[in-house]
């Protein structure tokens, strides 16, 4: 359903809003929302160029390479082959004594779903036929709203230019995106409210771990565990650990783990924050290019001095990659990962961030997806409001493909709408993912965040401007 047919059901609704026993849980009794080129609306300065630049910042990460597809199923199981187990039994005395026996071992994963809701500001449908008098209407925008293109990518309105409806709901979307940008890493059920009305799935943080237990029994799956590794709150450029080490260390164990258990080849894609990455490929080529480059005496005999480490260092950030035991890896920027600060941990001095890296398994077997989002497809709404005839155009309506489901509030001409998502991130291998957690980096300045929590989230201006004055014999 694209934003024409919205604001055609809009008008439909309207229209029948005061017919039969339909039920409509009343907005606020004016309008609310951001006008555009209304009297006071946002964009009505007099002689305003057409080129609108846009300094939002839209969320990046792993949110937006990993598939989306439309599922339902309520507390899946997903199956595992853990192995067999130890043999038991004595070795046979005659040849036809019984001889030691194994058996298989299996278990069971599962997902939960996570509900977020976001509402438009109220809409006084008649007053956005107003228009101030030298408004510039042909305005451009520069600039991007959304980033998960996942999630958010089909009938979702990209241009907050156009109308006040579109406007309102690309603030939904934004607000939407910002929550699951963060739910992506740090979601957790614990946060669930009790009604139900909003739930977190588990974020990587809670699926890339140790502790997985079989999903029926409750029985430990250690097989299933994650490779959990510590740098202790040690600066990246340090002397005390080698970053090289620790990573060349994780990178080994998951590359033999997944060859040893015949799911070679893997994608992995290497995830960190913006910030730390920076740092790491600053440090990684001299490091990486002298590692265990030590004599007896524990002294150094390479010195290279050379326009190499400059040149791998800006081959690493332009192309994306870290190169590990030989072996190159995408690193995706992510800067929805948690960020340890001096307000939030003690651990970390002021002016330093600490924060981890991650081995994601993106596919195994060259092409079986193991991270992959799945969202409630609301079309099938469509189906169970069938036998209410012409009653279901009064209904939510759906956009991006089923991926939300939008309802409105409305008492006559004044109306609010409000977008669900209920999503879900599985990761069907946490054995092949890693995590060393605690790296500590100092950057000379912090990059700008799309996260309104932050510090470093910015936005200034106003939401609305002074209405014109004007005189007449009758003010």
């Amino acid at each position: 359903m694209d934003l024409n047919e919205v604001i055609a059901l809009l008008g439909a609704v309207q229209q029948k809003s005061g017919e039969g026993n339909m039920r409509f849980k009343a907005p606020a009794s004016t309008d609310t929302s951001n006008g555009i080129y209304v009297p006071g609306g946002l964009f009505t300065t007099y002689g305003l160029e057409n080129d609108v630049v846009s300094t939002h910042v839209t969320p990046r990460g792993i949110g937006s390479v990993a598939p989306a597809v439309p599922g339902n199923i309520d507390d899946p199981r997903f199956p595992f082959l853990l192995g067999w187990a130890d043999d038991y039994g004595s070795e046979q005395d005659g040849p036809c004594d019984d001889a030691p026996k194994t058996y298989m071992k299996g278990g069971t994963l599962t997902a939960q779903w996570g509900r977020i809701t976001r509402q438009t500001e109220t809409i006084e449908i008649t007053s956005q036929l107003h228009m101030q008098r030298g408004v510039n209407t042909n305005l451009r925008l520069l600039g991007e709203m959304m980033g998960m293109d996942t999630l958010v990518n089909n009938d979702f309105p990209a241009n907050p230019l156009d109308v006040t409806v579109a406007a309102e709901m690309v603030g939904v979307g934004v607000s939407l995106e910002r929550a699951l940008a963060r739910m992506t890493w740090t979601g957790s059920p614990a946060n669930n409210t009790a009604g139900g009305g909003y739930a977190e799935f588990p974020g990587l943080d809670n699926q890339i771990a140790t502790g997985h237990v079989d999903a029926v029994s409750n029985t430990a799956m250690p097989a299933a565990d994650s490779l959990i590794m510590e740098y202790g709150y040690n600066y990246v450029d340090g002397a005390v650990l080698d970053i090289v080490e620790y990573l060349s260390a994780m990178e080994y164990y998951m590359f033999r783990l997944a060859d040893t258990t015949r799911l070679a080849p893997v994608t992995w894609a290497v995830c960190m924050r913006p910030e730390l990455w920076q740092y790491v490929s600053m440090v990684w080529p001299c490091r990486y290019l002298t590692n265990r480059c030590t004599t007896a005496s524990n002294s150094n005999p390479m010195v290279i001095n050379d326009d190499a480490n400059v040149r791998m260092r800006d081959q690493m950030r332009q192309g994306s990659y870290i190169d590990i035991n030989g072996r190159r890896y995408p690193v995706i920027s992510d800067d929805g990962i948690f960020e340890h600060t001096n307000a939030n941990n003690a651990n970390v001095p002021a002016g330093s961030f600490a924060s981890s890296i991650y081995f994601v398994p993106l596919r195994v077997r060259s092409s079986f997806s193991t991270l992959y989002w799945e969202y409630i497809d609301y079309r099938q709404v469509r189906t169970q409001l069938a036998p209410m005839g012409r009653g279901a155009g009064l209904t939510p309506f759906w956009s991006d493909s089923g991926r939300f489901i939008w309802a409105l509030d409305a008492v006559k001409t004044c109306f609010d709408l409000a977008a669900t998502i209920e999503p879900r991130l599985v990761l069907r291998t946490p054995q092949l993912a890693a995590k060393l957690q605690h790296v500590m980096y100092t950057p000379l300045e912090h990059l700008r965040s799309f996260d309104p929590q932050s510090p470093y989230w910015l936005d200034g201006g106003v939401s609305t401007r002074s209405l014109p004055t004007s005189y007449a014999v009758w003010a």
